[in-house]
């Protein structure tokens, strides 16, 4: 099972991760201005969020 889980205290709203993102998975809600997990299960696990994020917001678990 993937859980991609965002860190939102830490999350910044860079989008970096969305535009990186070949699932397109991840996306910026326009109310909180931060990054949010729209379908884990189609996350290919290769951590390319995880080291984009200049805040270390994601982790795949």
């Amino acid at each position: 099972m993937n859980n991609v889980n965002v860190n939102e205290e830490l999350c910044i709203g860079c989008a970096k991760c969305v535009k990186l993102c070949p699932a397109k998975i991840l996306f910026i809600d326009q109310k909180s201005k931060k990054c949010k997990v729209k379908d884990d299960s189609r996350c290919d696990r290769l951590r390319g969020c995880e080291r984009i994020c200049p805040v270390k917001a994601i982790k795949i678990i």
